[in-house]
């Protein structure tokens, strides 16, 4: 009885996600159609294969998401993967969903990724209690003892569900205190800000390359791999940078972004967050043409 229970309890999760998730898709397709300055074409032939194809898996395709694609590259093809088909179906075949939740929270970064390279933390909020870098519990009263005396620039971002680069705020450390736009800060009302988890971490400098086209941001490489068997492939590259002198490079916020290949070439044309094509990138008027980032290759190494 009660690995019948269990059982249709998962399904019924299940059932939810897929709906809660092919709405938040429909609602994104819908609002890049509406942004989108050219007229997707929903009646190409790629289309009707692409339909012809999902049903075999009685899966419902919603043209839009080829139509929409089509209309970005110049490419018809009935080989495009909607966004609900993804996140709905070939995610949760690769991943157990329900150990996810473990991989959302930042302040663990340093236990899940040892020996790769991340920015220092400077202080950690975890469920409401204090922590140093090294998981140590400090007390709130003294926490201003393990930050540095000399000033250092610093982020201070959400540690769980910080998707999109929502309430990531830049801020100093001098003297021990945290300051925000040279407002000091009380570490318990941050604590109330952030909902009792947040990380303070220190800045970093960039490769030349990236800041040369835009140097308000740390503008970052997004990678989509797949382990097959006992290997793990680079699916794309894709490249972030910040807009409007805006220092987070998330497209959410207003940001940019290419493709990279698996050479490192920068496409010679990328997109907006209304994805309108751009081939320089709007604030500093930087081409995209000519790029290239060195050793790209190392991302499947590691």
């Amino acid at each position: 009885m009660k690995k019948r229970i269990i059982l249709a309890y998962k399904k019924i999760d299940r059932f939810l996600r897929r709906w809660n998730a092919t709405l938040a898709c429909n609602k994104e397709v819908n609002l890049a159609y509406k942004n989108t300055s050219t007229v997707p074409d929903l009646n190409h032939p790629s289309i009707k294969e692409a339909k012809i194809y999902w049903r075999k898996y009685n899966i419902k395709l919603n043209p839009k998401w080829h139509a929409f694609y089509a209309s970005l590259n110049d490419i018809h093809s009935s080989r495009y993967i909607p966004q609900n088909i993804f996140y709905n179906y070939i995610m949760p075949s690769l991943n157990n969903n329900y150990l996810a939740e473990a991989y959302n929270d930042k302040n663990m970064y340093d236990v899940f990724m040892k020996g790769i390279k991340m920015p220092k933390t400077m202080l950690r909020c975890m469920h409401g209690k204090f922590h140093d870098a090294d998981y140590n519990l400090i007390n709130s009263s003294n926490y201003s003892y393990i930050l540095p005396d000399k000033e250092i620039d610093c982020f201070i971002k959400p540690s769980i569900y910080s998707c999109g680069g929502r309430n990531i705020r830049k801020c100093k450390i001098r003297d021990g205190k945290i300051f925000i736009d040279e407002v000091l800060q009380d570490i318990n009302k941050l604590k109330s800000l952030y909902k009792r988890d947040f990380i303070i971490q220190e800045g970093i400098n960039q490769s030349s390359i990236l800041s040369d086209i835009y140097p308000y941001s740390l503008n970052t490489i997004r990678s989509l791999s797949l382990r097959y068997e006992d290997k793990i492939v680079i699916v794309s590259n894709e490249l972030n940078f910040g807009n409007n002198q805006n220092y987070v490079s998330n497209t959410s916020a207003g940001g940019v972004f290419c493709g990279v290949d698996k050479n490192g070439n920068v496409a010679k044309f990328g997109y907006d967050n209304n994805f309108k094509r751009i081939f320089e990138h709007p604030f500093t008027h930087r081409p995209l043409k000519n790029i290239s980032l060195p050793d790209i290759g190392d991302l499947e190494k590691r």
